[in-house]
């Protein structure tokens, strides 16, 4: 297990890159594909006492405390430090308390002693940590806003009421974060029973350093959440589907199987995948959310698509089949319109339905569900 020592150690150079004044480097959103893991900084630590030289090492310092979430901690002045060590101790963790995103979000209060010891100063540091928060070193942290989809899904998934995200370089809102959570169950419809409300709070640090505290509210018991989630866990309705079918065979079999098994409700309640899978009835949005589930088990890619259908509000989706998008409105096909309801094209959905164009693939492929039915002399079974 590696000691508080080392985990000190494992936190400075993070401190000296959120302090840097270069920030030109993260003017621009990037894509990030590894973990914010920052190496060990090469400074002298002798027994859990840290030797600092001048202002800008104390700063780091404390804050590698603050980030290895270490309650107490030794500072060495060096003999040669430039600087007046009480002026300095003061700002320096005036500066860490309020400058920083991460030490704003948890830490509560930074004391300390100044001794001398034969010929050197030390300083005893104490830091106290808020009880309500997520701890210091159970902090997520990244580089780049990109990651906070990837960092919210696997708390989701692992059924996560609380965390905090650490973000080096971020533009974010406390809104677009909380839409980011929405994002990740539209694309994830059984990762949760329904889908979670997310309260964010930001914290701010120096240039675009942010710290987004994001609780989630699954609107339901932790029982009766795992229930669902054992039961959404359990269905299996393709196990005759073979890996050398088609495409636009593999989307009938989802859209057909789905027409078949689920009734349609008007319920507002009856929103989910899982009230279409597992209560089979559902309104509009439930059931375009099964369908991008039984879509991604087939290998497909399919979205939900928020607009109106005769000025009402109203859900659908949108496959991809071969290269060429296509609307389905499996809707339509409970009502027994399967022609109104499989590959259409945008021409065809004007004037009916209304959606946000802009926010949506174009759907101009040629298939329609007529001309599927006259190329197949069997369709695919459920």
């Amino acid at each position: 297990m590696m000691s508080k020592k080392c985990v000190i150690c494992s936190f400075l150079l993070a401190a000296a890159t959120l302090l840097s004044a270069c920030s030109s480097v993260f003017e621009k959103e990037y894509v990030s594909i590894k973990d914010y893991n920052p190496p060990e900084q090469e400074g002298p630590v002798d027994n859990g006492r840290v030797t600092v030289r001048n202002f800008t090492s104390l700063k780091q310092t404390i804050l590698g405390f603050a980030y290895a979430g270490v309650g107490s901690g030794i500072i060495e002045f060096d003999a040669s430090y430039d600087g007046d060590i009480a002026e300095d101790m003061a700002s320096a963790c005036w500066q860490v308390r309020t400058q920083d995103a991460l030490c704003a979000y948890c830490v509560e209060n930074i004391a300390y002693d100044i001794n001398q010891i034969v010929t050197v100063k030390e300083a005893s540091i104490s830091i106290s940590y808020s009880q309500y928060g997520v701890k210091a070193e159970d902090i997520q942290r990244t580089y780049y806003s990109s990651d906070i989809e990837r960092i919210v899904k696997d708390a989701i998934a692992e059924g996560k009421h609380r965390l905090a995200v650490l973000v080096v370089s971020s533009t974010k809102s406390a809104d677009e974060v909380s839409d980011i959570v929405k994002s990740v169950y539209r694309k994830n419809p059984i990762i949760a029973p329904a889908e979670p409300y997310a309260a964010v709070t930001m914290f701010s640090g120096t240039s675009k350093q942010r710290l987004y505290e994001i609780n989630i509210d699954y609107g339901m018991s932790e029982e009766e959440k795992a229930r669902r989630m054992a039961q959404l866990a359990g269905i299996a309705p393709f196990g005759d589907a073979t890996a050398d079918e088609s495409e636009l065979d593999r989307v009938y079999r989802a859209c057909s199987y789905l027409a078949n098994s689920c009734a349609l409700s008007y319920a507002p309640g009856d929103n989910t995948a899982y009230a279409a899978l597992i209560g089979a009835s559902a309104n509009s949005e439930g059931i375009a959310y099964a369908c991008v589930e039984l879509c991604h088990r087939l290998s497909l890619d399919c979205v939900i698509v928020y607009g109106q259908k005769s000025w009402e509000d109203h859900c659908w989706n949108i496959v991809n089949v071969d290269g060429s998008y296509y609307h389905v409105d499996v809707t339509e096909m409970i009502k027994g319109n399967f022609d109104g309801g499989f590959l259409l094209g945008d021409e065809r959905m004007w004037g009916n339905y209304r959606w946000d164009v802009a926010s949506y693939p174009k759907c101009q492929g040629e298939l329609s569900y007529n001309a599927y039915l006259r190329g197949q002399e069997n369709i695919p079974s459920n």
